[in-house]
């Protein structure tokens, strides 16, 4: 089940470009990342007293999971991020309606407990979901 959205994911070919634009937005770099599983930098940036973050991804390899967006679309929405309770059942129920799940199951995030999944919505919305569940629930 949806909690909420977690973030928005956009694509950029210079994360310290866009960061100064967010910073202009009186907003916060809250999280960095250089380089992760899925070949991209990334960067979270967050309104003070909001919890739901835009994260600056940039491709860093050529077989980075946004390469292909950026070279086709140019910088934008690639991702929107909700926060899951169960990731396993989210990706099955999101499977069972047609997705494309981009991995066969969740994969560590870049914090402790922290799983993540991607998921194609289909070629006309260009749209790729990431799952999140930060395995604190009982």
């Amino acid at each position: 089940m949806i909690l909420r959205i977690d973030h928005v994911g956009v694509v950029t070919g210079d994360l310290a470009a866009a960061g100064i634009g967010l910073g202009l937005m009186d907003m916060e770099n809250t999280y960095a990342d250089d380089v992760n599983a899925y070949g991209v930098a990334t960067s979270f940036w967050q309104c003070p007293g909001d919890t739901t973050s835009i994260e600056l991804v940039a491709p860093v390899r050529p077989d980075a999971a946004v390469h292909g967006h950026l070279a086709r679309l140019g910088p934008g929405l690639n991702h929107v991020a909700f926060e899951v309770d169960d990731i396993d059942a989210d990706l099955l129920a999101l499977q069972d309606r047609g997705a494309v799940l981009v991995d066969e199951k969740p994969c560590q995030g870049g914090r402790p407990g922290l799983r993540v999944a991607f998921a194609h919505l289909g070629p006309a919305t260009g749209l790729l979901v990431e799952l999140v569940d930060y395995g604190n629930r009982a």
